[in-house]
C-alpha cells in the first residue's frame, strides 16, 4: 500500500518555482511579516495552505 503524502511546509526557495515573484521580494515580504511563515531552526518555511490561497484567487499573485 502507498501513500502520498501533501506537503504542509513549503521552504522559500521552493515556493520561488510557484509563485511568479523575485527573490528578493519574497524573502522582503516573509521578513515584514506580510505573508506567514513558520520558522524551524534557521530555515523560514510558507504554510502550503497560503501557496493553495494565493495561487487559487485570480490577481492574489502579488504577495
Amino acid at each position: 500500500m502507498t501513500t502520498t503524502r501533501e506537503k504542509k511546509l513549503y521552504e522559500l526557495p521552493e515556493v520561488l518555482d510557484i509563485v511568479p515573484m523575485s527573490r528578493a521580494g519574497l524573502y522582503k515580504a516573509a521578513k515584514e511579516g506580510k505573508i506567514p511563515t513558520v520558522k524551524i531552526g534557521r530555515r523560514i518555511f510558507i504554510p502550503a495552505w497560503y501557496i493553495d490561497k494565493i495561487t487559487s484567487e485570480p490577481g492574489q499573485q502579488n504577495l
